[in-house]
């Protein structure tokens, strides 16, 4: 009986003591220095999800130049010298003696269009100004033998047009008998916002029996 009423006699200082904590606890949180701390946790965390592989560090503090960590290069991201080396590479493109030969041949008559010709075939294309537009040209054995070949746009091609090097055949080779697979040759055209009718001109030469070269006109309209 006597530890009972011990026991019971106790519990006002409990709960003033509870009541002490609290108020501690209030005043801390409503601390300038605690308050900062916490915002210093949720920036840490947002800086934590950054993932940008281009992001760039001090390789001695692992902070960027403003402040905040980054994990692009830590996780395999590329570094700045990477990018612009990268963004710095060419795609394929012919020997400049070769390059040299892409021109138009003369006018000629051409049958299936009924009238001179500089070309033997003609395309057409469209796409919105802020789009592009790709046509595959797939130029086929013509004659009975291997020949070798090489293909590109002439210089005076409107600069919004290029061969997609990674989806055509190689811009040198050597083509199939006839009866065998086509060269293919895909263009894209690229206006880059600009409106207008844009031309192009595919040169697909034959080194050793350059009267059987082919001739293609590429038109793209952008609106």
């Amino acid at each position: 009986e006597r530890e009972r009423r011990r026991e019971i006699s106790s519990l006002p200082m409990v709960a003033a003591w509870l009541t002490c904590l609290a108020a501690s606890g209030s005043a801390l949180l409503a601390s300038p220095l605690l308050r900062g701390a916490v915002v210093q946790t949720r920036h840490s965390r947002s800086v934590k999800m950054q993932s940008d592989p281009f992001a760039t560090r001090d390789a001695g503090t692992g902070f960027d130049d403003e402040g905040g960590m980054v994990r692009g290069i830590a996780e395999g991201g590329l570094t700045l010298e990477q990018v612009t080396a990268a963004a710095g590479q060419a795609g394929p493109s012919l020997p400049v003696e070769k390059a040299a030969k892409l021109v138009l041949k003369d006018p000629e008559w051409n049958l299936d269009k009924m009238e001179m010709s500089a070309t033997d075939k003609d395309f057409e294309i469209a796409c919105n100004s802020m789009d592009d537009a790709e046509i595959v040209i797939d130029v086929p054995p013509m004659m009975n033998t291997f020949e070798d070949y090489f293909f590109g746009l002439t210089a005076d091609s409107h600069s919004s047009f290029s061969i997609s090097t990674d989806e055509s055949s190689p811009l040198e080779g050597r083509m199939q008998r006839r009866g065998g697979e086509p060269t293919v040759v895909k263009i894209k055209c690229e206006p880059n916002g600009a409106s207008g009718t844009f031309d192009a001109h595919l040169c697909f030469i034959l080194e050793n029996e350059p009267g059987f070269s082919k001739f293609y006109k590429i038109s793209c309209t952008s609106s």
